[in-house]
């Protein structure tokens, strides 16, 4: 079963990332009502509108229309091969970037599909771990889910899912809490979703995981980073012709940057 759907509701201005549990406004952030909303007490949706309460009064802002995530392209070729060849181009890009964590904190992630508890292990040590709304370990939770659940499917994800939930829960923000959820089915930012299409050869690694990176100050960093995770978590569980040499050394060279 998948997790429920989460209350926790952005609000996103029309230019801003597309989160995936947001009401995209008509108006850009640059527009002047904004400037209030850091303050605002409450905030009401409905009827194509969202209100809040703030220190200058009520204020109403139109919605544009609900953010309603797109999922990642179909594989090329539906075989075990897959995660193996998108772990291959993932890592030829990441090769010797850094995020918000240091690596030794992501090790965890690279057995985290090994059994409940070591999902649970990782979940542990990552989620919550960094300042921010979005935590990096949260972040780099949330492209590992992703990339399992694309490249290895929803019953392979579903202990970590698991894990991830009931961690979240209580250990970080609402708003991160929230994106771990729609992470655990597969749903995200568009920046996302393209580097997954085109770690699994839909096109260009680079410019997607250059607009990724865009997002944030190591947001998206992270979340390229468990993506690659994921993907090696994945070839390594259920390895191709001669993938379970490669992703042990695609493992280790992740694990020296």
């Amino acid at each position: 079963m998948d997790p429920p759907r989460s209350a926790v509701i952005a609000v996103l201005a029309h230019d801003a990332v597309r989160l995936p549990n947001g009401v995209v406004l008509a108006e850009p952030q640059s527009a002047a009502p904004f400037a209030d909303v850091a303050e605002a007490t409450s905030a009401r949706i409905g009827r194509r509108c969202v209100r809040f309460d703030g220190p200058a009064g009520s204020l109403s802002v139109r919605v544009s229309r609900w953010w309603r995530p797109r999922p990642p392209r179909p594989l090329t070729r539906d075989d075990a091969a897959a995660a193996t060849r998108a772990a291959a181009r993932l890592r030829d890009a990441l090769t010797g970037v850094t995020g918000g964590l240091p690596a030794e904190a992501t090790a965890p992630l690279h057995t985290a599909l090994d059994g409940a508890d070591r999902a649970e292990r990782a979940c542990a040590g990552l989620i919550g771990l960094g300042p921010g709304l979005t935590p990096s370990g949260d972040d780099a939770v949330c492209g590992f889910l992703l990339a399992v659940r694309h490249l290895g499917g929803p019953s392979l994800c579903r202990p970590l899912a698991d894990a991830a939930l009931a961690r979240a829960a209580t250990a970080t923000t609402a708003l991160s809490a929230s994106l771990i959820a729609h992470a655990a089915r597969g749903e995200s930012c568009p920046e996302a979703t393209d580097l997954l299409d085109a770690a699994a050869g839909h096109g260009p690694v680079g410019p997607a995981l250059a607009a990724l990176r865009a997002i944030g100050h190591t947001s998206g960093t992270d979340l390229a980073l468990g993506v690659l995770a994921g993907a090696l978590a994945v070839s390594r569980t259920r390895p191709g012709p001669s993938g379970a040499a490669d992703s042990t050394q695609q493992t280790r060279s992740t694990r020296d940057h």
